[in-house]
Order: C-alpha cells, then structure tokens, then sequence
C-alpha cells in the first residue's frame, strides 16, 4: 500500500486520494 499524505478520503465508500511522499504514483 502506499504511503504519503492523505488529500481527500471517503471514509464512508473507503477509498481516497493519497499524495505519495516520494511524488510518483
């Protein structure tokens, strides 16, 4: 799974939009 900083989640469908520390995807 990836790391990085968590710019959008839905918690209630349990998905989101992660910004990966080191910038890739």
């Amino acid at each position: 799974m990836a790391t990085g900083t968590v710019k959008w989640l839905n918690s209630t469908k349990g998905f989101g939009f992660i910004q990966p520390d080191n910038g890739g995807q």
